[in-house]
């Protein structure tokens, strides 16, 4: 069962991974299509907005569950040591920086500005979040290789998400035509290979500094079946990935083979969502000793 802190984090950790995500996919590899690149951005705008909304009233939601942890204590009576925790700890003045950013984000994402520049602004900011999360996790326990590590970890996976939810949004329009979607698709494949490429490395590397070469914890651990789970999920991901891929691009200009493409771009974007919270657990698991 999660527990409290750990449904605090799901869509804390998510809402970062697909700000940054679909900001770095529409500044650097979105397609340019006249009306449907611009009723996409409308879309895209939108979506920042309500996910900077939801970080800045997660983010100190989130602080005071790690406080009621730090101090031993319940929630309410953590409270009265906010400030000290804040002002008197490390982690304690990292969150202090998160939740400044949180709410640089949302400025940056409801403030009045040109699409490219506003992407770009979210993109800076949201990866300052990123790095944070990953000085505030466990990493910071193995020093500044394990921190960036995790922080290239989290990048690839926004971006890999980011790809998909951008291709979903660009699709759902009706003069998304097959043209588009080819190129699009196209360039979601190649940010989801490139993700999925620097995810095995990074994530290998997390293994190893959790179970070393002890291959049968993978199994007789809760940390390893955790993680189990959250590759199984994330391998659904790739496979139907790859039938989108080779099956239906193809076929694109077919009505049919264009539902189906979007149906499955959906649950491939549920899937992830899904993965965030299989690391969101996994995050909170001890290693095996």
């Amino acid at each position: 069962m999660i527990e409290t802190p750990e449904i605090l984090a799901w869509p804390l950790v998510a809402a970062q991974l697909l700000i940054f995500g679909t900001a770095a996919f529409a500044l650097t590899a979105a397609p340019g299509s006249g009306a449907n690149r611009d009723g996409s951005s409308e879309s895209l705008a939108a979506l920042w907005r309500w996910l900077a909304v939801v970080i800045l009233v997660a983010t100190p939601l989130r602080f005071l569950t790690v406080a009621a942890g730090m101090a031993d204590a319940s929630i309410r009576d953590v409270f009265p040591l906010v400030a000290q925790i804040m002002r008197e700890t490390f982690a304690g003045r990292v969150w202090a920086w998160r939740m400044a950013t949180a709410i640089l984000l949302a400025v940056a994402a409801w403030a009045p500005a040109r699409p490219m520049r506003r992407a770009a602004m979210i993109v800076a900011v949201s990866a300052l979040l990123l790095i944070f999360q990953s000085i505030t996790s466990h990493a910071v326990d193995k020093g500044a290789f394990a921190m960036t590590v995790h922080f290239v970890h989290q990048a690839a996976a926004g971006l890999w998400i980011g790809a998909l939810v951008s291709l979903l949004i660009g699709a759902s329009y009706s003069h998304a035509n097959a043209q588009w979607l080819r190129a699009a698709t196209s360039r979601v494949s190649a940010v989801a290979g490139w993700s999925v490429a620097v995810l095995a490395v990074t994530g290998a590397v997390r293994v190893w500094n959790a179970l070393g070469l002890r291959v049968d914890l993978l199994l007789y651990s809760l940390y390893g079946r955790t993680l189990l789970w959250k590759l199984a999920t994330a391998a659904s991901v790739i496979l139907l990935g790859g039938y989108n891929r080779y099956r239906l691009v193809p076929a694109i200009g077919e009505p049919p083979a264009r539902a189906t493409l979007i149906r499955n771009v959906t649950v491939e974007c549920i899937l992830l969502i899904a993965v965030v919270g299989w690391s969101v657990v996994l995050a909170s698991t001890p290693p095996p000793h």
